[in-house]
């Protein structure tokens, strides 16, 4: 009778530990939950002084593609120093090309260096986006094209 209360005992405290375990599991997983998990910027300090980066800054277009006469691309330009910070309230212009409709939507940049533009056309066609931030002509093209 000894041996079964003792293996009973032992499979209580293995059940204890592992129930344990399980909670301590769930309470690191919900401190986790509860912490930031955007990659929204948290910029502490305002950068207006720094000098733009062309080799850091950059241009992105989403969607790549659209159809003609209503559909809009969004174009979102990075302007950032040499340490990849973004620099605070500079003018930014997307070069107008042939059958381009360029909307601002932030074209001066915010905390982290985004500006924001929507882009249509009424020609079909590739076009070759060129972007100027503060007169500086960034060397980076982005490719949209209009059906």
């Amino acid at each position: 009778m000894e041996p079964e209360r003792e293996n009973r005992s032992k499979k209580i405290t293995i059940s204890i530990f592992v129930v344990s375990i399980l909670i301590i599991i769930l309470v690191i997983i919900l401190l986790f939950i509860n912490q930031r998990t955007s990659i929204a910027p948290n910029a502490k300090e305002v950068n207006v002084t720094s000098s733009i980066s062309i080799s850091n800054s950059y241009v992105f277009a989403s969607p790549v593609r659209a159809k003609i006469d209503g559909e809009l691309i969004r174009v979102t330009v990075f302007v950032l120093d040499e340490k990849g910070r973004g620099i605070f309230d500079k003018k930014v212009a997307i070069r107008e090309g042939s059958g381009l409709t360029v909307r601002e939507v932030q074209a001066l940049t915010d905390e982290v260096g985004k500006a924001i533009f929507d882009i249509s056309s009424t020609k079909t066609g590739v076009f070759y986006l060129e972007v100027e931030a503060a007169g500086i002509i960034l060397p980076q093209r982005s490719k949209v094209v209009f059906d």
